[in-house]
C-alpha cells in the first residue's frame, strides 16, 4: 500500500476512533480520576480533608456538652454536638440526667467494631425510656401515664472513627436509648443504617479507657462470642440476670455532666 494512502487510512480510522462514545467515556472517566488523585494530593500537603461535603447541612448552631462517664476500667469524657443531632443529643442528655446510665454494664463488646451498653441496672429504669421492655415490672397492675417513645431518625452528619458514640436501633425510627461507642478499624463503616448518627465522640485522652474495656473482656473470655443476647435478659431482669455467670462485665459507676 502506497504510504500517503496508509497514512491517511490511519487519520481515518483515528478520527473514527476519538469520535466514538466509549472513546470520549474513557477519556472523560481518565480525566476525573486524574482530578480526584490531584485533589487528594492538595489534601494530603496541606493536612486538610473536607469531610463537610459529604453529609447535610445543620440545621442548629452548635451546642457542645460534655459528659464524664467513671468506669471500672477507667474514666473518659465524651463531647456530644447538637448541631450533630438535635433529638438525639437531647435524648443522651435527659437520660445522663435521669441516673439512666448509673452502673450500667458494658455488655457487649466487639474488638475493633463497638462497645454496647444502654440498658439500665433495673428494669423500672428501663420502662422509662425503652418501648420495647415490659412496663412496670415491680407493680404490673398499674398504667403508666406517659409511654416511652423513640426518636425519629435524623441523618448522620460525621464519619464514624475510634470513640463516636450513637444510638443502637433495629431499622427506621428506634433510637430510644440502647448506645453504642465505635472502635476502629471496622467501626468505620457504621453510619449507613437510619439510627446510626453520630453524637459526638470520646475526647481523645480517653480512648485508653476504651482499650483497656476491650482488653478486660479479653481476658475474661467475653470476646469468643457475641453477647448481644444477653440484652433481652438485662432489660427483663436488670443486671442480676448475668451477674453469676457474667461477674467480670465492666459497668459505669457514675455520670454526670462537667
Amino acid at each position: 500500500q502506497h504510504p500517503n494512502l496508509q497514512h491517511e487510512t490511519q487519520r481515518r480510522l483515528y478520527r473514527q476512533e476519538i469520535q466514538s462514545p466509549t472513546f470520549l467515556r474513557r477519556t472523560i472517566h481518565r480525566l476525573f480520576n486524574f482530578l480526584d488523585d490531584y485533589k487528594n494530593e492538595q489534601d494530603d500537603d496541606d493536612g486538610t480533608n473536607d469531610d463537610a461535603s459529604m453529609f447535610p447541612p445543620p440545621i442548629c448552631e452548635p451546642e457542645i456538652h460534655r459528659i464524664l462517664f467513671s468506669t471500672t476500667a477507667g474514666d473518659f469524657v465524651i463531647s456530644v454536638d447538637k448541631a450533630l443531632s438535635p433529638s438525639g443529643v437531647t435524648r443522651f442528655l435527659q437520660l445522663v440526667d435521669d441516673g439512666f446510665f448509673q452502673d450500667q454494664l458494658f455488655y457487649r463488646i466487639l474488638p475493633g467494631f463497638l462497645i454496647q451498653f444502654g440498658v439500665a441496672a433495673h428494669p423500672s429504669m428501663q420502662s422509662k425510656w425503652d418501648p420495647q421492655a415490659q412496663w412496670q415490672v415491680d407493680q404490673p397492675l398499674q398504667t403508666p401515664t406517659c409511654l416511652p417513645t423513640c426518636l425519629p431518625d435524623e441523618p448522620n452528619r460525621a464519619t464514624f472513627k475510634c470513640g463516636t458514640l450513637s444510638f443502637a436501633g433495629s431499622g427506621m425510627d428506634s433510637r430510644c436509648c440502647h448506645m453504642f461507642i465505635a472502635l476502629e478499624p471496622y467501626g468505620k463503616d457504621l453510619g449507613m443504617a437510619p439510627h446510626e448518627t453520630a453524637l459526638g465522640c470520646v475526647e481523645r485522652e480517653g480512648l485508653s479507657v476504651l482499650e483497656q474495656l476491650v482488653q478486660n473482656a479479653e481476658n475474661a473470655g467475653y470476646c469468643n462470642q457475641d453477647l448481644n443476647y444477653l440484652q433481652e435478659s438485662l432489660t427483663n431482669q436488670g443486671n442480676s440476670a448475668v451477674a453469676s455467670e457474667y461477674p467480670l462485665l465492666d459497668r459505669i459507676m457514675g455520670c454526670r455532666r462537667i
